[in-house]
């Protein structure tokens, strides 16, 4: 009996450690490159002008580099857990669509040649890491008191993946104002949660409609 249970006690703690193992593969090596591989091809793709291409890249991206599943449950704050697995889901898919619409919606048409991006400084933690970078603008888009912008990225880990959990520039972070956005819209549909997500869809639909290409 006392081996069995001591047998227990080594698999439960082998198995624990193999979880930490796992999270720590989060190094700085590892983060800086895929924030030097992510903020290259970005800037490559956005260059392009093959406009059906490079949405198409954009949104490859954004499936594969963005936790949505985190994204969406912050934008809907206490409100989330108030959500039936069905209303989640709904959201959930709304969510990503919003966002891929919303940057459909910006002007991307711009030369990127000369567009310069450097990662600052990386802060490891669980179960986020945060990275400083600098975007140095090239001739045309500086300005006397512009010359690089700083973006600060929060990110995390699930399996072996690393994903952007959000973004930040100049003190503006995209995921607090999407949930002012979203929260606000729960609020004028006086917290009836069917029907903020009737209007969340239709107003997805119209973003989606006007970037139709």
């Amino acid at each position: 009996m006392k081996n069995r249970f001591l047998k227990a006690i080594f698999i439960f703690f082998s198995v624990l450690l193999c979880f930490f193992d796992s999270n720590a593969a989060m190094t700085d090596e590892k983060v800086r490159a895929f924030l030097n591989d992510t903020g290259e091809k970005l800037i490559e793709t956005i260059g392009s002008d093959d406009k059906w291409l490079k949405y198409q890249t954009l949104d490859q991206m954004f499936d594969t580099k963005f936790d949505v599943s985190y994204g969406a449950k912050f934008v809907l704050g206490v409100y989330y857990k108030k959500m039936d697995e069905s209303q989640k889901a709904h959201f959930q898919n709304l969510f990503a669509r919003y966002l891929k619409a919303l940057y459909k919606s910006y002007p991307l048409e711009f030369e990127t040649k000369g567009i310069n991006f450097e990662v600052l400084s990386i802060d490891l933690g669980q179960p986020f890491t945060n990275a400083y970078a600098r975007i140095k603008l090239p001739e045309q888009f500086r300005t006397e008191n512009l010359e690089s912008v700083r973006v600060d990225f929060k990110i995390t880990q699930r399996q072996n993946d690393l994903l952007l959990v959000d973004f930040k520039i100049a003190e503006t972070s995209m995921l607090l104002t999407l949930r002012n956005r979203v929260l606000q819209m729960i609020k004028d549909d006086e917290e009836e949660l069917s029907w903020f997500l009737e209007d969340f869809e239709d107003l997805v639909l119209s973003h989606e409609k006007n970037v139709e290409f």
